[in-house]
């Protein structure tokens, strides 16, 4: 399967336009590309630097950096063979402003995807395997 994922907000915390604090996303993303999935990064962060910084290119390096590897950013490689749409094509999108995505809140009172509650769905549904605790 093809997941979509959101960044900010879905994979670590919100401190846009620097990378947030990690909120449990890395061990689900390892274990789904284990099991046969791809990632593709669905994210509103562009190449426009900040600073002199690229910000689409320093969530890309953090897939990396946590051994996560990605299929695509923000399109599905193959889609443009049979699409002109820009939308991301996925069988699963992940984003913590979507309805129904699982969430937890932070000691501050901000609102996270909770990668807890995500993986145990994924665990019941059969797409993968191991539960996080």
């Amino acid at each position: 399967m093809i997941f979509a994922i959101d960044f900010d907000g879905t994979v670590v915390k919100h401190k846009y336009p620097e990378i947030g604090e990690s909120i449990g996303a890395e061990p689900v993303l390892r274990n789904l590309v284990k099991n046969g999935h791809q990632i593709v990064l669905n994210t509103m962060r562009g190449h426009k630097t900040h600073e002199g910084r690229d910000l689409l290119q320093e969530a890309i390096d953090w897939f990396g950096k946590n051994g996560i590897e990605l299929y695509g950013v923000n399109e599905t490689p193959f889609q443009h063979t049979w699409t002109d749409s820009t939308k991301t094509f996925a069988h699963i999108y992940i984003d913590d402003s979507a309805l129904g995505c699982p969430k937890t809140e932070d000691e501050e009172g901000n609102h996270y995807a909770d990668w807890k509650a995500i993986d145990n769905l994924f665990k019941k549904i059969g797409i993968i395997n191991t539960v996080i605790v």
